[in-house]
């Protein structure tokens, strides 16, 4: 299990900050989410194009798996990408399949 917060302040190293990756993958998902919530609700209100929509979908979900399978280099950073994905989950009201979730742990796994 992964500690909410090291022991001392000499504990944390200076790997113990995000990383750009984490921090594009992160914004760049937040973004698709978003759009796709927007062509969603324009498609639902008959204004949308399903290939628009479509390709968004398609490429949220691309950046989310890269997300799912991103191994983080500290517990911070592992803290941060599950937090992330806790509240990608609750927003959207939807859940992960096992397969999702045993990559998940898998990619933390490695920090214990």
């Amino acid at each position: 299990m992964l500690s909410a917060a090291p022991k001392s302040t000499k504990d944390v190293s200076m790997n113990d900050c995000f990383g750009s990756d984490l921090s594009w993958l992160i914004e760049h998902h937040a973004e698709l989410v978003a759009s796709v919530e927007t062509l969603r609700q324009q498609f639902d209100n008959g204004a949308g194009d399903r290939g628009m929509l479509g390709k968004a979908v398609a490429e949220e979900e691309m950046v989310r798996d890269k997300l799912v399978r991103w191994r983080p280099s500290s517990i911070l950073e592992a803290q941060a990408k599950l937090l992330y994905l806790v509240h990608f989950l609750a927003s959207t009201k939807s859940s992960f399949d096992t397969e999702t979730m045993s990559e998940i742990v898998e990619s933390v796994d490695h920090l214990r």
